[in-house]
């Protein structure tokens, strides 16, 4: 068993245990789809499994998933400047290498949650226009 978390578009999120092989059962369809993400600039990476097709079927953008996704690939975690890259629906945070997720680094995703709160919260305006954007990509 992995122990992973999970963080839906809504901000919820919990602990969960499963085997890697069966996190469809969270996430819908996936392939191999897992992406590299990090919460802080130290070079310290996650790996979050997320379904390719969730975007597709209208999911909802996940901006903890896309913020995380957007700081490894450009070390730059805002999130709402390409809503091309955003990554939509629930997401399993596991370890780099698929193992289990450590208290710490549970720790940085709950201040990446935080963060996305907060700007969601302080400025509505943006961030409905890149939600906006993520979901009319695919329509």
């Amino acid at each position: 068993m992995t122990l992973g978390y999970l963080v839906n578009p809504d901000l919820t999120s919990r602990k969960i245990e499963f085997e890697l092989e069966h996190a469809a059962q969270f996430l819908g369809r996936i392939d191999s789809d897992r992406v590299s993400v990090a919460f802080q600039e130290d070079g310290t990476t996650l790996a979050a499994l997320y379904s390719p097709d969730a975007r597709a079927e209208g999911a909802e953008p996940n901006p903890v998933a896309s913020m995380a996704k957007n700081e490894a690939a450009t070390g730059n975690a805002a999130f709402y400047t390409d809503p091309t890259s955003a990554i939509c629906g629930p997401v399993i945070f596991v370890g780099a290498d698929g193992a289990d997720i450590t208290d710490a680094e549970i720790e940085r995703i709950h201040d990446g949650i935080r963060a996305a709160r907060h700007y969601r919260d302080d400025e509505p305006e943006d961030f409905q226009l890149w939600r906006g954007a993520v979901i009319n990509l695919h329509k």
